[in-house]
């Protein structure tokens, strides 16, 4: 036989198959975005031991609902908006390419510059929760330093998935230099004449 590739295998790899996931993960990762910035974002152990969520509800032990509003009513920043919002549009998207193929190129740079921004609102928030959750005028009305908050499950979940997004997307990119590649080994022969 003429030619020195004699054929190639057509089986689709391992980096092939993991691929079909980028799109189900992502919209797994935006729906867990939207999730974790409605729990605990951040809790003391101080004072009357509040706890607040990513967008902005605290809860007191033994407190009531009605008072622990009154209070706290508008004086609660809510960093986990912006992160329901961008969940939302990871979500979204990541769906859309789900579904359709020639929208993928764009959606997985709209889904890593969400990732990016909320892996910022979580680390700007985690850096310091106290300050990032409530606002000053709590400070001013207990006339004391805000407590010193641990982050909650919320957060940290947060910031892991915002980091699992994209490496997704980083993953995404990679692959995709080579669109339609077979990662199986090229079965060559060298021609022999007689």
């Amino acid at each position: 036989m003429n030619g020195n590739l004699v054929g190639m295998t057509t089986e689709p790899g391992i980096v092939d198959r993991l691929r079909t996931f980028v799109w189900p993960a992502a919209l797994v990762g935006g729906l867990l975005l939207v999730l974790f910035a409605q729990v605990e974002w951040g809790s003391t152990d101080e004072g009357v031991q509040p706890s607040i969520t990513g967008l902005g509800r605290v809860t007191v032990p033994g407190a009531s609902d009605e008072d622990v509003a009154f209070f706290f009513e508008d004086n609660t920043d809510r960093p986990g908006l912006s992160v329901v919002i961008l969940g939302a549009v990871i979500a979204l998207v990541a769906a859309l390419a789900w579904w359709h193929e020639r929208l993928r190129p764009a959606a997985i740079g709209v889904i890593g510059l969400a990732a990016v921004v909320a892996l910022v609102v979580g680390l700007r928030t985690l850096s310091d929760p106290a300050t990032h959750l409530f606002s000053d005028r709590v400070g001013e009305a207990l006339d004391l330093e805000l407590p010193t908050m641990q982050p909650g499950y919320g957060l940290l979940g947060t910031v892991v998935v915002a980091v699992l997004l994209l490496v997704v997307v980083g993953f995404a990119v990679a692959t995709s230099v080579w669109p339609g590649r077979s990662v199986g080994p090229v079965v060559s022969r060298n021609d022999e004449s007689s």
